[in-house]
């Protein structure tokens, strides 16, 4: 299992990666966008269908309404934050030793979260990108 500070790593590394494919698809040919929409799908699908194998620790569905994700994670916040407190004011190893386990548990998901996130905020950045050029087409055509 990677230390979540690895995870966050990869996690941000990922991001960069967006960004760059972001700017980069702008200038791409309609061919070569068109590919890079399809791998972000693809690659978008495949993150979710990992996190869906991993049963009640994941997200259910890809396509999870923006206010269910805000809800989701200030349960989580919220119960980490508890969780911390909680095992602030109690010294008992073995209780201690399991919230920390469960804590990490919850920043694990977090982060499994995020990242499938990213993955789909990736294939949409694309796809707006496709789709804005698609429009730009239409209206040219039309002159």
């Amino acid at each position: 299992m990677k230390r979540i500070s690895d995870q966050l790593a990869e996690l941000s590394d990922r991001a960069k990666a967006a960004e760059d494919a972001a700017a980069v698809a702008r200038t791409q040919s309609r061919e070569k966008l068109t590919a890079m929409v399809a791998m972000a799908r693809e690659k978008a699908q495949q993150r979710a269908d990992g996190l869906r194998a991993d049963g009640d620790r994941v997200v259910k569905e890809t396509d999870t309404m923006w206010s269910d994700i805000q809800t989701r994670w200030q349960d989580l916040v919220r119960t980490v934050r508890t969780e911390l407190h909680d095992a602030q004011a109690e010294f008992d190893t073995a209780r201690a030793r399991r919230r920390a386990d469960r804590a990490e548990e919850s920043a694990e998901l977090a982060v499994a979260f995020a990242t499938a996130a990213l993955e789909e905020a990736e294939y949409a950045v694309l796809d707006a990108i496709l789709a804005r050029a698609d429009a730009d087409d239409a209206v040219a055509a039309a002159r």
